[in-house]
């Protein structure tokens, strides 16, 4: 964060002329220095010196100031009130650029091999996911190249300049709007001290901290060993030592081989546990089939208030936040329509563009849930200024999870945070109501176009039947 590591270092040399390299400052920096100090040797005598030090993140983007002195006798300076003092403005600027102690600072990297409009939408929503994992974003960067480099994603030089930003704000962690190969992850390790993680491992960090479950946590636990495994290596020589005894291939077998075969072990005795609950689920399902009751489930971007409006139909009590994915396991209940009509209700997970492959598969179980619904009703936020991404996101995950077939319609809510221009066009556009969770009259709307699409529904599903017969 803001403190400084205690560390002073002066360096000397013969030559008149020698100062500060380039090197010396961004080490300063990145290292988090007290100070350092150049001295110049004349003839045997301590000559003029200079003294760097970090200065706080200002708008002239200066990052350290130099002072020089003729020699040592002219330095005036007070080192312990000085470094206190530098320590007290990072604070200060620290918190002022959004920092707060409670949280990890982070730093987010955007990047792009195409339109850069694409990815300030997409950064934006690295913010979002950092709030929901409890961070605090202290500045970022994007950059755009035709091609990604290989080993640093955005280019060396882009990278150490990126560090340099990360660690004068105070960033513990830099995030990465992409998902970052094995290779990259370690190349870029190498290069600092700060923590290195991508938006998969991002999305992965707050389904952990969001499941509640037996079920959600097997599900996260199996979507982060399967990204773990091929990232699996180590620095230094611990990772390389041979290690030998019972159970391994014998004793030239490396400590990385045995924890990658553990980690194969362990994925395997998830994937059979999610296996089960995926069967129980089917046999819940088959269950609730033989009742006769139509089923209908909510899908949608994440956080667009689908829990919100669940909670107001059906008086229940799933847990709803302001932050992304505050729902994980589905919650279904009965929901009465008009006198003698009744559905089953669905709530689930909320969707979001590049869901990792791995999370998907993790939470087919969950997924699956919309295989046997009769009715989607996709939701969206209509005060978001990138619904139709966002809608078109959600419908990209049900074509390619081949649940594309199954009749579904469109509501927006939120309407108490838009005006009567945009509601009107919203409904013109997708020929559907505007409504909000928390408005009585809206519920009764919304109850109302549900009841008909049942209707509709109903209605096809007999025709179906008479035309099978008739065959």
């Amino acid at each position: 964060m803001y403190r400084l590591r205690g560390y002073r270092i002066i360096s000397t040399s013969n030559k008149d002329n020698h100062t500060f390299s380039n090197n010396d400052l961004t080490t300063l920096l990145n290292e988090r220095l007290d100070l350092i100090a150049f001295l110049r040797n004349m003839d045997g005598n301590p000559g003029p010196i200079d003294i760097a030090y970090i200065v706080p993140p200002n708008q002239d983007d200066r990052k350290w100031n130099i002072e020089h002195y003729n020699n040592t006798g002219q330095i005036d300076l007070n080192f312990e009130y000085l470094i206190s003092d530098i320590e007290r403005n990072l604070e200060n600027s620290y918190i002022e650029n959004g920092g707060d102690k409670q949280k990890e600072g982070v730093y987010l990297v955007g990047f792009s091999t195409h339109y850069k409009y694409l990815s300030e939408i997409s950064l934006d929503e690295l913010r979002s996911l950092a709030y929901s994992a409890n961070k605090a974003v202290l500045g970022k960067t994007l950059q755009t190249r035709r091609k990604p480099d290989p080993r640093y994603l955005i280019g060396k030089g882009k990278l150490n300049e990126i560090f340099l930003n990360a660690n004068h704000l105070g960033a513990d962690t830099i995030i990465f709007d992409v998902e970052l190969t094995p290779a990259q992850i370690k190349s870029i390790s190498n290069q600092t001290e700060l923590n290195i993680i991508d938006r998969t491992q991002l999305i992965l960090e707050i389904f952990a901290k969001r499941a509640t479950t037996s079920e959600g946590k097997i599900q996260v636990k199996l979507a982060q060993l399967k990204y773990a495994l091929p990232r699996l290596t180590g620095k230094g020589i611990e990772m390389s030592q041979l290690g030998g005894g019972i159970g391994t291939r014998g004793p030239g077998e490396k400590k990385i081989e045995h924890q990658k075969r553990s980690l194969r072990k362990q994925i395997d005795i998830y994937e059979n546990q999610i296996k089960k609950l995926a069967n129980r689920r089917e046999s819940s399902r088959k269950q609730r089939a033989r009742t006769g009751i139509l089923t209908a489930t909510f899908i949608g971007y994440t956080n667009v208030g689908k829990s919100t409006l669940f909670n107001q139909l059906t008086k229940s009590n799933v847990a709803t936040q302001n932050k992304l994915f505050s729902t994980l396991n589905p919650t279904t209940r009965k929901l009465f329509l008009k006198i003698g009509k009744e559905i089953l209700l669905t709530d689930t997970v909320g969707f979001i563009s590049d869901l990792p492959r791995d999370l998907v598969n993790a939470f087919r179980a969950t997924i699956e849930e919309l295989g046997d619904s009769d009715l989607l009703i996709h939701i969206a936020d209509g005060s978001d200024p990138l619904f139709e991404e966002r809608i078109e996101s959600v419908e990209k995950i049900i074509e390619e999870t081949g649940y594309g077939n199954i009749p579904r319609f469109i509501i927006f809510n939120k309407v108490d945070l838009i005006d009567e221009v945009l509601k009107e066009r919203l409904e013109r556009m997708y020929n559907t109501r505007v409504i909000s969770a928390f408005d009585n009259g809206s519920l009764k709307e919304f109850r109302d176009v549900l009841d008909k699409k049942i209707d509709e529904l109903i209605e096809s599903q007999v025709k179906s039947k008479v035309i099978y017969a008739l065959n």
